[in-house]
């Protein structure tokens, strides 16, 4: 019996249904879980077997192979640098300089249908405020920003791009106070020669008045306004135009007044200084300049120049007809000079074609016996037209010639 009852559970066991074996294979994200037979499958466990008891159709059970894929999201980290009151939005989230840090999530987001994943890490630097708040000087200017800043623009808001940390603008605000600048007036009565220099301008009676910026000259450092009117006496003295004259000729020093003057001082000095001698006379046989200096009543000192020059030329006259039978000096033939002459050297009379009818060397001028008295060996020359040749000799050395014709008649 017992032997019987082993041989049917050898049987039996040849017998034995075999289990239906399943794969399970698929791919999820990784924050998916998958419960399979009452087992959890995750990132922590993407594998396992599972015995589902007799879950096959035959009554067998049911074996599942599990093989599971998890995806990871994908990861993304926002860094950057902005400026405080700046926003940045991320997946509809607002982030600032009070709320810089967070993690987005955007579902379904990844290539692969996974979400993704956003750290955002953001730095906000301050928009540093400058203030310039200062006097400036009316009619100056100060630039900020390339902007000017004056009396009609004192007040004004700068925005200087990346001028800051982390390249966030720079705000410049500007208030100035306009300092008015102070004038002055110089008004004065100068004699008729003075010049004034007044901040380099040149003032005489040509460019009375003007206008002049002093630099830096008011007691607040700015500049200052200085209108300048000046008013010139009348008085006035001359001495003359300059002279050219002979030798040995006599010239008149006469100066003319507008006032009477208080005193006279002449360069060279003159034998006395005041009207009693004027006007002063006296040959000149060289080059002589004489300055005067004459103080008027006012005090003004006024100045004036003459120069006397020494002609070189000489005037030498000779006449062009004489009578010998006339009455002196007409009589003589002979050469007028002033004292710019020493002699005449020699002088030469001949007729038309030549002929030598007289010859002095060595004389005086104007001394009419020492001339040409009409005569030819002892008789009268007959009356007709001579020509004459004479050099002579002047103060300074020279010589000189000269010559012409003289007509002789009866």
């Amino acid at each position: 019996m017992r032997l019987f009852y082993l041989l049917l559970l050898i049987a039996l066991a040849n017998t034995r249904l075999k289990a239906q074996v399943f794969f399970l294979r698929d791919t999820f994200c990784s924050d998916q879980l998958i419960v399979v037979n009452g087992s959890v499958y995750g990132p922590d466990r993407p594998t396992g077997t599972e015995v589902i008891v007799g879950g096959a159709t035959n009554g067998a059970d049911s074996i599942i192979e599990v093989r599971l894929v998890f995806l990871k999201p994908a990861l993304t980290r926002l860094e950057g640098k902005y400026c405080v009151g700046d926003t940045v939005w991320v997946n509809g989230v607002a982030y600032h300089a009070g709320f810089f840090l967070g993690k987005e999530i955007i579902e379904g987001g990844a290539a692969n249908g996974c979400d993704s994943i956003i750290e955002v890490d953001l730095k906000f630097f301050p928009r540093p405020i400058v203030d310039i708040v200062q006097p400036l000087c009316d009619g100056d200017t100060l630039w900020v920003n390339n902007q000017p800043y004056s009396a009609f623009r004192p007040t004004g808001v700068e925005i200087i791009p990346g001028g800051a940390q982390g390249g966030c603008d720079s705000i410049v605000r500007v208030t100035l106070t306009i300092i008015p600048l102070p004038f002055f007036e110089l008004v004065d009565t100068l004699c008729p020669d003075d010049v004034r220099i007044i901040n380099g301008t040149r003032y005489d009676r040509e460019t009375r008045s003007g206008v002049e910026l002093l630099k830096g000259a008011s007691s607040s450092g700015c500049d200052s306004i200085l209108y300048v009117y000046f008013f010139f006496r009348d008085s006035w003295m001359t001495l003359g135009q300059d002279q050219e004259v002979f030798y040995g000729e006599e010239v008149c020093l006469k100066p003319l007044f507008s006032f009477s003057p208080t005193s006279l001082q002449w360069s060279p000095p003159l034998p006395c200084t005041n009207l009693s001698c004027l006007p002063y006379c006296q040959t000149y046989t060289k080059n002589a300049q004489y300055r005067l200096e004459a103080r008027d009543p006012y005090g003004c000192l006024l100045r004036d120049s003459v120069s006397i020059r020494i002609s070189r030329q000489a005037p030498i006259y000779a006449p062009n007809v004489f009578a010998p039978n006339g009455s002196s000096p007409n009589n003589r033939f002979f050469l007028s000079a002033s004292s710019g002459v020493v002699q005449i050297n020699r002088m030469l009379i001949a007729n038309r074609w030549g002929e030598l009818l007289y010859e002095r060397n060595n004389f005086p001028p104007n001394v009419p016996e020492l001339g040409w008295d009409g005569s030819f060996r002892g008789q009268a020359a007959p009356p007709d037209v001579y020509v004459f040749w004479a050099e002579v000799l002047l103060w300074d050395g020279r010589t000189e010639s000269l010559s012409g014709s003289v007509m002789l008649v009866h």
